[in-house]
């Protein structure tokens, strides 16, 4: 098949990121760039062998253009994806879709309207060891899921006073511009949709940059912690997501996680499925992508006899092993990053190729995360 022509309308960090990863794949091409920055258009242009477009009206007008890729600050999706729409092209849109759910409902609306597709960059989904994590909870081999944590201490090292990261008005703040991934992630791992129940922002003298926020969720019955901040040197970052279940926990590590650690109690069953996990010799991505991984699988306690019996929540259960499970990605965190953009990309070429096809990232989901996103920015307490 020929593959699904893009238009990509942001050259700048990121967008020329997922254009390097777009080169690498049969599903798309790049057919036209656009900026802000004509020159810095023409020089991605005329690297990927594309159309240079010193206009948005340009891009929309190359016949080439299956779906416009929208890697612009936050403010500029739902203006620009109504115009592509209205132009007759699919949207696929960095992360957030929109600033408010309002706008992107019109999106939506108006997609449906036209019989065409609009999908968002939710790189997690796509990432593997998110995609194990998921694989372990469904597979109940440490009971069911009752808690999630989220600690994301993040670099302001890119990000001086007057980035338009830092505007709200730009960006939507942190929960927004940011959070969306993890509440988008959340649900994936939860199988359940989230509501907002309790936020705070901390400002940052002098200027009052919101620098670190704070988020009460619930998916279902399952109660979830969100805090990010931007306020760290990039050498002592550090992101992990912890998966709280009957018989111990999963955390993820990292933003874009390269590595995963199990720690809890498993009967026979639960060691024979680790077991398994730690034997692969690499996970899916979607798409027919692969990471290679290396796992160890540790053994901390045995249990015999009546030793064997525990119990929580009221429960009597069976146990036979105390174990630690320590699963990594062999590959450095872009090569991840960038096989995990061109997952996303593939799944969301396959739905603009084929009506009947669900992909992963439906708008169900990105109104549901945007909509969590946008209650804890616009109803938090401000904190000094």
């Amino acid at each position: 098949m020929q593959p699904v022509g893009i238009g990509v309308v942001g050259a700048g960090g990121f967008g020329a990121f997922a254009m390097s990863a777009f080169r690498e794949m049969p599903e798309v091409r790049v057919v036209a760039v656009q900026d802000a920055d004509p020159a810095r258009a023409r020089a991605a242009a005329e690297a990927y062998g594309a159309k240079f477009c010193e206009t948005y009206e340009d891009l929309l007008a190359v016949p080439e253009v299956d779906v416009v890729y929208l890697a612009t600050p936050p403010a500029h999706h739902g203006p620009a994806a109504l115009r592509a729409l209205e132009a007759g092209r699919h949207v696929w849109v960095e992360k957030p879709f929109a600033l408010t759910p309002e706008e992107a409902e019109a999106v939506m609306r108006l997609a449906r309207e036209r019989g065409l597709r609009v999908g968002t960059n939710y790189v997690l989904r796509f990432n593997p060891i998110y995609r194990l994590a998921r694989e372990l909870l469904q597979s109940g081999v440490l009971g069911e899921l009752r808690e999630m944590t989220l600690e994301n201490c993040a670099t302001d090292e890119p990000l001086p006073p007057d980035h338009w990261f830092w505007d709200l008005q730009v960006s939507g703040g942190i929960f927004v511009e940011h959070g969306v991934h993890f509440f988008d992630i959340a649900g994936v791992l939860s199988g359940a949709q989230g509501e907002w129940t309790y936020s705070q922002v901390w400002a940052r003298p002098p200027r009052g940059n919101l620098d670190r926020v704070l988020a009460v969720t619930r998916y279902g019955s399952i109660p979830a912690v969100f805090y990010h901040s931007f306020d760290r040197p990039y050498r002592v970052e550090r992101t992990e997501f912890r998966l709280a279940c009957d018989l111990g926990d999963i955390t993820v590590h990292g933003w874009m996680p390269l590595a995963l650690t199990l720690e809890g109690a498993v009967d026979r069953e639960g060691l024979a499925r680790l077991e398994e996990v730690a034997a692969r010799p690499a996970l899916e991505m979607g798409s027919g992508r692969r990471a290679p991984v290396q796992a160890t699988l540790a053994f901390l306690d045995g249990y015999e006899g009546e030793a064997r019996r525990c119990q929580g929540r009221w429960m009597d259960r069976e146990v036979t092993h105390r174990v630690r499970l320590t699963l990594a990605c062999r590959e450095e965190k872009m090569v991840v990053y960038g096989r995990a953009i061109q997952a996303g990309a593939a799944d969301f070429a396959r739905a603009v190729r084929d009506p009947g096809y669900q992909p992963a990232v439906t708008p169900e989901a990105i109104l549901a995360s945007l909509r969590i996103a946008h209650d804890a920015a616009t109803r938090a307490v401000r904190l000094v």
